[in-house]
């Protein structure tokens, strides 16, 4: 009995499938690290560096440095690996060497050297306990020859199903599929999301389409107020448009202010309070951490319809005062 035999193809013939666009090996499996006379069970994670940045997806907060950085790390020597942070925090550094006990192949004792950290990483978990990420073709060459590995894709949309029937008509003989695009699908009709999302917008568009309502009224009970005040303006010598210039920068300061006041808190209380909205749910319930992204486009939205509805009672005020009958207004002040 010879055991298993594994035959690979190029992980580049992958990219013949209709659709995608990038691949690159990703090989994860347990090991035991030791570092002087203590033993530490870990995850340790096999990615070709050169082709991972291409596929993966990695946040600025994943690590202290930029996923090129850390992957130039990996190219500096052959060995390298970097270590999550509850490993790094132990009192590791860069320059030490350690020895992963690697269950499989022919010489599972393999030494490494520690080049850098970091905080998460596609695919592992801190939840999980502690991880490493190197070179997957240091690994190969130390333990005798090539193992099962999954392959990532980076692509346009498509279902599981046809993505395993593409595959296997490659010639590889692929177990299963797991697709993001899914997860985001599934995520997304989820009852309870859609019925937040549902009371938000709500919310927004009635608090919109109120503040709009709001100027407006404003606008008008402001002039018929003020009535006389113009008039007795108009009666000294103001032209029109210097009256409509006059209640235009008052319009526009009262817009500006509400527009920029109102921002600044909307921001502030974004991300004071957001990341608290994140619940625990499934398996690893804060990983990653929500990140606070303003939604500018539709800000930008709201900041047009403010804009027309400024442009809508000029025009209004305008109107209103070139039908201005100066003698009214003054015969209304005697009157008052």
């Amino acid at each position: 009995d010879t055991g298993p035999v594994w035959l690979f193809l190029p992980v580049s013939e992958h990219e013949r499938i209709p659709g995608i666009h990038k691949a690159t090996r990703f090989w994860n499996k347990k090991v035991n690290i030791r570092l002087g006379d203590k033993q530490t069970e870990a995850s340790m994670v096999g990615i070709d560096r050169i082709d991972f940045p291409l596929v993966a997806f990695f946040r600025r907060d994943f690590a202290p440095a930029t996923l090129g950085a850390l992957m130039n790390a990996l190219a500096v020597r052959s060995d390298a690996v970097l270590v999550s942070r509850d490993l790094w925090e132990q009192g590791w550094t860069v320059g030490e060497n350690i020895e992963v006990l690697i269950p499989i192949g022919i010489s599972p004792k393999v030494q490494f050297t520690v080049v850098g950290v970091v905080d998460l990483f596609p695919r592992v978990y801190p939840e999980d306990g502690p991880f490493l990420i190197t070179n997957l073709n240091f690994i190969f060459d130390n333990v005798g020859g090539m193992y099962p590995y999954e392959v990532l894709l980076k692509g346009e949309r498509m279902s599981t199903d046809r993505l395993l029937d593409e595959v296997r008509g490659l010639g590889v003989n692929a177990i299963q599929a797991y697709s993001a695009y899914d997860v985001i699908e599934r995520e997304i009709h989820r009852p309870d999301r859609q019925g937040v999302f549902g009371l938000l917008t709500v919310g927004f568009v009635a608090s919109a389409a109120l503040t709009v309502l709001g100027f407006l009224i404003y606008s008008y009970v402001s002039f018929v107020q003020r009535y006389i005040e113009l008039g007795v303006l108009r009666a000294i010598g103001l032209s029109v448009w210097q009256m409509a210039l006059f209640l235009v920068a008052e319009q526009m300061t009262l817009i500006l202010t509400g527009v920029t006041i109102g921002t600044g808190l909307g921001v502030l209380v974004s991300r004071l309070f957001i990341p608290f909205l994140q619940i625990q749910d499934k398996e690893h319930p804060f990983t990653p951490p929500f990140v606070v992204k303003v939604a500018w486009n539709e800000v930008v939205y709201i900041y047009i319809v403010f804009g027309v509805m400024f442009l809508g009672a000029v025009l209004v005020l305008l109107l209103a005062l070139r039908r201005m009958r100066i003698f009214e207004a003054i015969k209304l002040g005697e009157t008052t």
